[in-house]
């Protein structure tokens, strides 16, 4: 492995298969052993499984058919078989958590079983179906509370095994002026409730990289997850969210120290939706 590179597992990696992501499975593999990554978790979006026929015709999948369920964990099996050795593999998927929908998501599961689920707050039914990307119009204030409030529904559900990139709200959506202590207790409240459903937190490369980048008047939302994390004692999941092969361990130089320098000293990887501790080294 390269020398001083920090190896941790990156646990949010996407594929083709969602129809956003580029670039072959393997390549993303050859990226990850390139970075000294010794555990790759695929986790491509599953599809709007939430909507019926005629709002899918409406609207805009932004993850895969699940016709291809099978092809994708077929795929991933291969490659893991092809590596073994290498590089650890390890076959998720990222939901959209809709409240109401949990009947239509276990049959899924039960379907096509994963090593782990990453839940993921990507539109809010009750502001419309689109992209929470295209709230921008609105008083961002009531959009951070109900994706909250989301958050938390998705942790207690008892579906998933990691809380994906908290950190999205306020990549995409305003970061609501004046209201900053209030978003801090919202994150706070989160992570608390994920600490006691005994369900992992995800640390985002994105969310890191957002913090580098745009600074807020109350304080940074990143040391206020992790500060969070620390406190309650939450498990955490390391993820760069990447669509493209070079961004496999994208800022985890930079994410990892961060994490031990604020107290973080485990992370989370799974097996057939059984959790283990690794040491951040």
């Amino acid at each position: 492995m390269p020398a001083g590179k920090p190896t941790v597992a990156d646990y949010h990696v996407h594929t083709p298969y969602c129809g956003h992501a580029q670039g072959k499975i393997v390549e993303y593999v050859d990226a990850a052993i390139a970075a000294g990554i010794p555990e790759i978790g695929f986790s491509d979006h599953l599809g709007r499984y939430y909507l019926t026929k005629s709002q899918k015709r409406r609207y805009w999948d932004w993850g895969m058919n699940e016709r291809n369920l099978g092809r994708y964990l077929s795929e991933l099996s291969d490659v893991s078989e092809t590596y073994d050795g290498r590089i650890g593999l390890r076959a998720g998927l990222e939901v959209d958590f809709i409240e109401g929908a949990e009947d239509l998501l276990t049959p899924i599961m039960e379907l096509y079983p994963v090593d782990y689920l990453l839940a993921s707050i990507h539109c809010i039914p009750s502001l419309g179906w689109k992209h929470i990307a295209h709230y921008t119009k609105r008083d961002s204030w009531p959009v951070y509370e109900e994706y909250f409030r989301l958050a938390r529904a998705a942790i207690e559900s008892g579906l998933f095994d990691s809380l994906a990139h908290m950190d999205f709200i306020w990549r995409y959506v305003k970061w609501p002026a004046g209201k900053g202590e209030e978003v801090f207790k919202l994150i706070d409240r989160t992570v608390e409730g994920a600490a006691r459903a005994d369900v992992a937190v995800e640390i985002n490369s994105n969310g890191y990289l957002w913090s580098q980048l745009y600074k807020v008047d109350e304080g940074d939302p990143f040391d206020a997850l992790v500060r969070s994390v620390v406190e309650h004692g939450a498990h955490i999941t390391i993820g760069s969210d990447a669509h493209k092969p070079e961004f496999v361990g994208k800022a985890f130089d930079s994410v990892v120290p961060a994490l031990k320098d604020r107290g973080v000293a485990k992370y989370s990887v799974f097996a057939e939706r059984k959790r283990r501790e690794k040491a951040i080294p």
